[in-house]
C-alpha cells in the first residue's frame, strides 16, 4: 500500500490518496455501520453483476465473513494515527468480534484466506477480467493485430446494442475509452444511462454477446453492407448526415474484416466461457442487503423452579376441574408453569414431545393427541402461533372434533387469531355440543411470567365464569367483550397502535444515531416527557443495547399486522400507515429477523 498525493482538490487544498492492493487490510465504512475492518479482495461472481459506482473496491468484512463494494473514499487503511480511535473497546459485541477476527487474521492468515479464496479466488473462479475478455471478444493469445480488429469490430457491436448517441461515436473515441485497466474497470460498472450522458463505450450484457456475435455475423455480407453504403450516402441532410454515414460504412467495413478473419475457435471459447459462468451463478447469486451474519437467537428453556413475587402474593383458590393445554410455545409454556404452581390440574399436549418433559415433572400430565387432552379434561385451552395451526387443531387428524360429542366441555381459544377464524371454531365446537371461548391474550412472554397479561374474552359467559381462577393466574385484567369475534378485533387493534408505535421509535432512534447523538441521553430525556410508556422506554433500550432477545417475536408482530390488514381489507377500509408498518416488519423478517424480539426493527430502520 503506498501513498500518492498527486490528487488535488477545488481551493487548492490536497489530500493523501491511497492506492490499495488485493490482502490489504483497511477500515471501510459502510451505510449504517460504523467503520468496520476488512481485507481487499477480488469480487466474489455474483457481485460483479451488481450496479456500482466509480472507484470501488471489493472489501471482505471481519467478523461477519461477507462482502460489499465500498468506495475508496469511505475506505482507509487498518495501521495508521486513526486506528485507536477507531477500535474502541465500546463499540457492540459484533465489533469486537471483527476485531477479534482480523487479529487472528494477522497471526495465522489460512483460515481466512481459504474461505475467500473459494469464494473469490479459486482458480475457474471468473474475474473481471473474463468479462472485459467477453466484452472484447479477446483471449489472452490475441496479437496486436487480432487488437485491432477487435477494436473495429467493437464499434459495430456499439452500433448495434447501444443508444442513438452511442451510434454516433467515432472508434478511436472507443479505443480511448478504455485505454487504462482503471478505465476499463469503471466502463464495466458504469450503467446505460451513465454511459450514454458521458460519451463513453457502453458495455453490452454478458448474455447478448452471442446474440451480437450472430449479427455481426450476417453483417459480413458485402452485398448488405454495399446496400447500407449507398443508403447512407443518399441521405438529403448535409455534410453531418454524411459525415454519419462515413462512420456507418466503415463501421460495417471493419465488421466485414472481422467477420472473415474471425477463428471459429475464438466463438467457441467464448460460448465455453459463457457457459461456465451460467454453471457457477447461484440460484440466489445478488444478497438481498449487506448486512453482518444474523445469529438465530437461542431458545430459552422454562425455568420450572422460578416464581413470579406477583403472582405469589395473589391469593388464588385453583379450580376442580381439570384443565388441558394445547401447545407448549413461548406463551403456552409460561402459562402453564403458573397454572401448575398455583395448583391446578392441567393435562398437556405439544407437537415437539420433548417440550413437555419439564411439565411432567412438575407434576402435569402429557397426552398423545390433542383429542385425548379433550377426553382428559373439562376445559381446554389452545395457545399455537396461527390462524391455520389453531384450525387444525380442531378439525384436522385427531382433533378435537373427531370426539363428535363434546359432552358440554368447553374450549377456550387464546391463539391470536381474525374474527372470522374465531367464528369457525366457535360454529365447529357448538355443532359438536362443546362450549366456546376466545380468550385474547395481549402482553409479552415477561409480562405473562408475572402474571400481568390483559385477557380481553368474547363469547360463552359460563365458561369466562369457569375459567376465574386461571385467569386471575395469569392476568392482571380481564375484560368480556360479549360476541364471539369481539376479542379479536379489539386485540388486533391494540396491536395496531403497538406495531406503528414501535416503528415510530425504530426510525427516531436511527435519526438520532445518524447524528451520533447518544441513544441512552435520548430514551433518558423521553422518559421525562408526557409521551413516555414502559413499553416504549423498554424496546428504546432494547434497541440502544441491540439486544433482541424474544419477548415478542418479530413474525408473531407482522403476522397481526397482516391480520389487521385483511381484516381493513374486507370493510373498504383504508389503513396506509400500517400498511407502510407492515412492509418495515416484512423486510425486516426477509434481513433474518423473525424469531427475534420485534424491536429488531431497529436494525431495518438504520439502513
Amino acid at each position: 500500500m503506498s501513498k500518492n498525493k498527486k490528487l488535488s482538490l477545488s481551493g487548492g487544498d490536497t489530500t493523501e490518496k491511497f492506492i490499495y492492493k488485493l490482502k490489504d487490510l483497511i477500515w471501510a465504512k459502510m451505510k449504517g455501520f460504523t467503520p468496520w475492518p476488512g481485507m481487499i479482495v477480488d469480487p466474489p461472481l455474483d457481485m460483479l453483476s451488481q450496479q456500482r459506482r466509480a472507484n470501488c473496491k471489493c472489501v471482505f468484512f471481519f467478523g461477519s465473513r461477507n462482502f460489499a463494494w465500498i468506495e475508496e473514499n469511505n475506505i482507509k487503511p487498518f495501521e495508521g494515527p486513526w486506528k485507536d480511535e477507531l477500535a474502541k473497546v465500546s463499540k457492540p459485541a459484533a465489533f469486537r468480534h471483527a476485531m477479534t477476527d482480523i487479529e487472528k487474521y494477522i497471526d495465522d492468515p489460512a483460515e481466512v484466506d481459504e474461505q475467500v479464496n473459494a469464494s473469490c479466488g479459486g482458480p475457474n473462479h471468473a474475474t473481471e477480467a473474463d468479462f472485459d475478455k467477453i466484452r472484447d471478444g479477446l483471449d489472452n493469445e490475441e496479437n496486436a493485430a487480432d487488437e485491432t480488429v477487435a477494436d473495429a469490430n467493437n464499434g459495430v457491436v456499439a452500433h448495434v446494442v447501444g443508444s442513438p448517441e452511442a451510434e454516433g461515436l467515432d472508434r478511436e473515441n472507443n479505443a480511448d475509452s478504455a485505454a487504462s485497466p482503471e478505465d476499463a474497470a469503471v466502463a464495466v460498472t458504469t450503467t446505460p444511462a451513465a454511459a450514454t450522458k458521458s460519451g463513453g463505450k457502453r458495455t453490452p450484457k454478458a448474455k447478448s454477446v452471442t446474440a451480437v456475435a450472430v449479427k455481426a455475423a450476417k453483417a459480413s455480407s458485402t452485398k448488405s453492407a454495399q446496400k447500407r453504403r449507398t443508403s447512407a450516402q443518399q441521405t438529403p441532410t448535409g455534410a453531418s448526415s454524411t459525415k454519419r454515414g462515413r462512420r456507418v460504412a466503415s463501421g460495417e467495413a471493419a465488421a466485414d474484416q472481422a467477420g472473415t478473419s474471425s477463428s471459429p475457435r475464438r466463438r467457441i471459447e467464448t460460448d465455453a466461457l459463457m457457459a461456465s459462468l451460467a454453471a457457477k451463478r447461484a440460484p440466489n447469486a445478488i444478497a438481498l442487503l449487506d448486512r453482518p451474519v444474523v445469529t438465530r437467537p437461542e431458545t430459552q428453556a422454562i425455568d420450572m423452579n422460578s416464581r413470579s413475587n406477583t403472582l405469589a402474593d395473589r391469593e388464588i383458590v385453583p379450580s376442580d376441574q381439570t384443565f388441558g393445554f394445547l401447545g407448549l410455545g413461548m406463551m403456552g409454556s409460561t402459562i402453564v408453569k403458573d397454572l401448575i404452581y398455583t395448583g391446578h390440574k392441567v393435562v398437556v399436549w405439544n407437537r415437539t414431545i420433548d417440550k413437555c418433559q419439564p411439565f411432567v415433572e412438575a407434576g402435569a400430565e402429557v397426552k398423545d393427541t390433542p383429542m385425548d387432552v379433550v377426553e382428559a379434561a373439562d376445559v381446554i385451552f389452545c395457545c399455537v402461533s396461527d390462524p391455520k395451526g389453531a384450525k387444525d387443531l380442531v378439525f384436522g387428524n385427531c382433533g378435537v372434533l373427531q370426539l363428535k360429542d363434546l359432552n358440554n366441555k368447553a374450549y377456550v381459544e387464546m391463539s391470536t387469531i381474525d374474527p372470522e377464524t374465531s367464528l369457525d371454531i366457535g360454529e365447529g365446537i357448538k355443532q359438536c355440543n362443546g362450549r366456546y371461548l376466545e380468550a385474547q391474550i395481549h402482553g409479552s412472554r415477561q409480562d405473562a411470567a408475572d402474571g400481568m397479561l390483559i385477557i380481553l374474552a368474547g363469547g360463552d359467559r359460563t365458561v369466562f365464569e369457569d375459567c376465574h381462577s386461571c385467569f386471575k393466574t395469569i392476568a392482571k385484567n380481564t375484560f368480556f367483550l360479549g360476541n364471539v369475534g369481539n376479542a379479536c378485533k379489539v386485540n388486533l387493534i391494540l396491536q395496531t397502535i403497538l406495531g406503528v408505535s414501535m416503528v415510530g421509535l425504530a426510525e427516531a432512534l436511527a435519526l438520532a444515531d445518524r447524528f451520533s447523538i447518544s441513544l441512552k441521553d435520548i430514551i433518558d430525556i423521553f422518559d421525562l416527557t408526557s409521551m413516555r410508556s414502559p413499553m416504549l422506554l423498554a424496546k428504546g433500550k432494547e434497541m440502544a443495547k441491540g439486544d433482541f432477545n424474544p419477548q415478542q417475536p418479530l413474525s408473531h408482530m407482522q403476522r397481526d399486522l397482516r391480520l389487521v390488514l385483511n381484516m381493513a381489507e374486507n370493510l373498504d377500509q383504508s389503513m396506509p400507515v400500517t400498511s407502510i408498518t407492515n412492509e418495515v416488519f416484512k423486510h425486516t423478517k426477509r434481513l433474518g429477523y423473525s424469531e427475534h424480539d420485534s424491536s429488531a426493527v431497529f436494525v431495518r430502520s438504520r439502513f
